[in-house]
């Protein structure tokens, strides 16, 4: 008897994540793309939480701007 993966999804097993945002992705994968390691989660979609592009974790509150008040 096969598992297929369609199936997985009924069986009382912990379900895959993806190892960068812990999000439910059975399909994710490293891809190489000009000369980068990229994490999806289906081969098409980008990890939001990919440190490739850019993502890096935010360790202190971001500054809050107060709007400047223009004199009439």
């Amino acid at each position: 008897m096969s598992i297929f993966p369609s199936c997985y999804d009924l069986l009382d097993a912990v379900p895959p994540v993806c190892p960068g945002c812990e999000a439910y992705a059975p399909h994710w994968r490293w891809v190489r793309a000009d000369d980068m390691r990229i994490l999806t989660h289906d081969g098409d979609l980008i990890c939001p939480k990919d440190r490739t592009f850019g993502y890096t974790p935010v360790s202190a509150p971001l500054p809050v701007v107060e709007p400047l008040e223009v004199a009439a």
